[in-house]
């Protein structure tokens, strides 16, 4: 089968780089952390050992914990079909990441288009080492992922203990996850404390600033009072003096006005000039 088995991912990039594809997508669930679509596991059926087949790779993404590197991996169905000139009944070509027959029944240029239809279901987390024959899947030696999720595989396991290794071993990854999510929770605490911290202390800075430039408020505003005190008492002061001031004013204008009327009351002497002389000899 070696001999004449051909890689899906060969047929799809190959029909992609000459003729155009309609993509049919289902609704996607959330994959967390950033994810990547490698070509060369894109399709591969997914097989973990102890529960079957999943679906096919989709897309994946990495994430670590505790120093361990972790894949969270995203499955589902995948079909390419292509559609003849003549007839638009959609022909199978790629199925569960595998060629069928008719592949090699019509070539590239018999078909009008292609549809490549993904259904994604779901996703799940393992470890990098647990996938048993990854690099094999890459160099497309195998068609098919093993993931060894329960390290049913590392050691000798009776077919009887399957069950209840892989529900203990659930049990223990529900926990771990409620684990780190409870640590995130309390580094996302953290965080808010620190940042809360740090506000703090710019706040409490603050407050000092305000409290000193208010104290110097107070005293610039202190001195202003004594200030306006000074000038209310010199206004004061010098509204007495002007009204004393106006007072002498007024007592000289009316001794002004009383000499006016006496010297208009002296009557005016007309001397003769022999009398004139008069009286410069005596």
């Amino acid at each position: 089968m070696s001999k004449w088995y051909i890689r899906p991912e060969e047929i799809i990039a190959e029909i992609r780089k000459r003729y155009p594809t309609e993509r049919i997508f289902a609704s996607r669930p959330h994959v967390p952390g950033i994810t990547v679509t490698n070509e060369y596991l894109y399709g591969v059926p997914l097989y973990v050992y102890g529960e079957g087949i999943k679906g096919q790779y989709l897309k994946h993404g990495y994430f670590d914990r505790d120093g361990k590197r972790y894949w969270a991996i995203e499955y589902g169905w995948t079909s390419l079909y292509g559609v003849l000139r003549e007839n638009e009944m959609p022909i199978p070509l790629v199925v569960l990441g595998l060629p069928t027959r008719l592949v090699f029944e019509y070539k590239p240029a018999d078909f009008e288009r292609f549809k490549l239809e993904e259904v994604p279901l779901g996703y799940f987390e393992c470890l990098e080492r647990q996938m048993v024959n990854i690099d094999r899947v890459m160099r497309g030696e195998d068609p098919i992922l093993v993931i060894d999720k329960y390290d049913l595989l590392r050691e000798s396991v009776p077919s009887e203990f399957i069950s209840r290794i892989m529900e203990q071993q659930t049990i223990i990854e529900t926990l771990q996850k409620t684990i780190w999510q409870y640590e995130k929770a309390i580094n996302d605490y953290k965080t808010n404390i620190s940042v809360l911290q740090s506000r703090n202390a710019k706040l409490t800075q603050l407050l000092r600033d305000y409290e000193e430039r208010l104290i110097r408020l107070n005293v610039e505003v202190t001195s202003v009072q004594q200030e306006l005190i000074r000038l209310r008492e010199e206004i004061f002061v010098r509204g007495a003096e002007a009204e004393a001031l106006e007072e002498t004013r007024r007592r000289l204008r009316n001794i002004i006005d009383k000499l006016i009327d006496v010297f208009k009351e002296v009557p005016e002497v007309k001397l003769e000039k022999p009398e004139r002389e008069e009286v410069e000899k005596k």
